[in-house]
């Protein structure tokens, strides 16, 4: 569990508790290297400015600067390496969590203008990191790099997965503008472009994109949530797993493509007898055409179980147990018998044992003396999890507290009510929920997820991975009564004069 901090943020003018809390969509950039003092521009709602910050590790502070939005955030040399989660606060409420990623190479902004391939934003050295953002509709950010002959260049962006408004695309041309190479979707709706240079020269990566989630109209975007991280390098790319693979190890995933028509992919995998397997597939969550079944087959390919859409996906999951020891197959193909180049997917298998997860619907809340805050969590058992449960709260301060609830056996949404004392001082900071075994006293916490999944004709909607997909780290904002009025004083008795 990553350890809290809370950045001291002391502020010359107090914030009211009729202000409305803050809201957060984006950082710009959204990355900064260890060592480093950053000025990132946040995209959201912040009045009155300034607002407070939490981050979810220590060793990186925002200091709020006197322009509304903008923060000097100070990264310390060993500040933790990767994401983090950021929410902005006042006396009224939090925003929600959003990224910022700290690096422990050099990271170089995007500079305007470089729209046009003629006159790209030069690249010194690689390997280079760029935080960068489309700015308008129609925006196309270029970046020239010197490649010699038979050198290859992988370029990825990460865009989606940091909630980011637009759906990227990677291209390479050369000095006349020709395309050399193209791609779109990659594991997620994110492109992964890898391309060996014919000749020596100076070669032109250009990113852009459409709007996300997608519309009728289709053309370039751009706008404040176009936000991206574009990666060049020319060392060698980590080892991919094989896409046909023969055997299936138990736990494990394996990435795989329908190549054409009627194709089917089909792995081995080793199964004990009574036990339960869980196989999820992805495939459409992550930009892919594939519209995915999943079969499993035991001796003579005699068909077992079978799955396609789950969750409100297109995507198929499936839980089976193995009737006898021995080796069976998993089966993948596309329901409306198509296959190619963009038809992938990756598919996980491990053994289902029992568990349960506690998953809140809201990721914060606000408590009043008058107006105690209902926070429901839904719970969900798997695989034959039975132990009795209370849900409950910790870390809450002082003056609030949370009748621990038993939970029923059957999963659903509990509710648990946060109440504050007429004495409780305002507070804001972050809290967990835990389900505890009333046998053993183990917990599970509970976590908001940051992800959502679902469709809408076809058309993805919502980020299915991110680069970080949940939180344990809740929210509450105890807004403390107003101060009684003091008692008027006595006036002094009149003293008549003397006669």
């Amino acid at each position: 569990m990553a350890s809290s901090h809370v950045a001291g943020l002391l502020f010359a003018a107090s914030l009211t508790a009729s202000a409305a809390e803050p809201s957060l969509k984006h950082l710009f950039p959204a990355a900064g290297p260890q060592g480093t003092t950053v000025t990132v521009t946040a995209n959201g709602k912040f009045d009155p400015w300034p607002v407070k910050a939490w981050v979810d590790a220590a060793g990186i502070t925002f200091k709020p600067t006197d322009k509304a939005g903008k923060f000097d955030v100070e990264i310390a040399k060993d500040a933790a390496p990767g994401p983090h989660l950021v929410r902005f606060f006042n006396d009224s409420g939090a925003s929600a969590p959003r990224f910022f990623i700290v690096s422990p190479e050099p990271e170089l902004t995007d500079t305007e203008p470089n729209d046009e391939f003629r006159s790209p934003q030069k690249i010194a050295a690689l390997p280079a990191t760029i935080s960068g953002k489309l700015d308008k509709a129609g925006d196309v950010d270029s970046f020239a790099v010197a490649l010699t002959k038979g050198q290859t260049l992988t370029a990825s962006l990460e865009a989606y997965v940091l909630m980011s408004t637009f759906d990227g695309l990677l291209r390479i041309v050369d000095e006349r503008g020709t395309q050399l190479a193209f791609a779109h979707d990659g594991r997620t709706l994110d492109p992964v472009l890898t391309w060996t240079a014919p000749r020596d020269g100076v070669f032109v990566v250009q990113t852009m994109g459409f709007v996300y989630p997608g519309r009728a109209e289709v053309g370039l975007t751009g706008g404040e949530g176009c936000i991206y991280r574009l990666r060049l390098t020319t060392a060698p790319p980590a080892e991919q797993p094989s896409e046909e693979p023969v055997t299936l190890t138990l736990p494990g995933t394996i990435a795989g493509r329908i190549e054409h028509a009627d194709d089917e992919d089909r792995f081995t995998f080793t199964a004990v007898k009574q036990r339960a397997y869980e196989f999820t597939l992805t495939a459409a969550r992550d930009g892919s055409p594939l519209d995915a079944w999943m079969r499993i087959d035991g001796k003579d390919a005699k068909q077992l179980a079978r799955a396609d859409d789950s969750d409100g996906s297109r995507d198929p999951k499936l839980t089976w147990t193995a009737p006898s020891d021995g080796v069976f197959s998993v089966a993948v193909g596309d329901l409306t018998h198509r296959g190619g180049a963009s038809y992938t997917y990756r598919l996980s298998a491990q053994e289902a044992a029992p568990s349960v997860a506690a998953i809140p619907v809201a990721d914060s809340f606000v408590v009043k003396p008058d107006k105690p805050a209902e926070a429901k969590v839904a719970v969900k058992r798997a695989n034959g999890f039975k132990t009795k449960l209370k849900l409950a709260a910790k870390n809450l301060p002082e003056g609030v507290s949370a009748a621990e609830i038993d939970v029923p056996d059957k999963d659903g949404e509990v509710t648990l009510k946060l109440t504050a004392t007429p004495e409780a001082k305002a507070a804001s900071q972050p809290i967990q929920f835990v389900l505890r075994e009333v046998e053993d006293g183990a917990e599970h916490t509970a976590r908001f997820f940051l992800t959502k999944t679902g469709e809408d004709n076809g058309v993805p909607q919502g980020y299915t991975t991110l680069v970080i997909d949940s939180t344990d780290q809740l929210w509450l904002t105890v807004i403390a009564a107003p101060p009684k009025p003091e008692a008027p004083k006595p006036e002094p008795p009149k003293v008549e004069p003397a006669k």
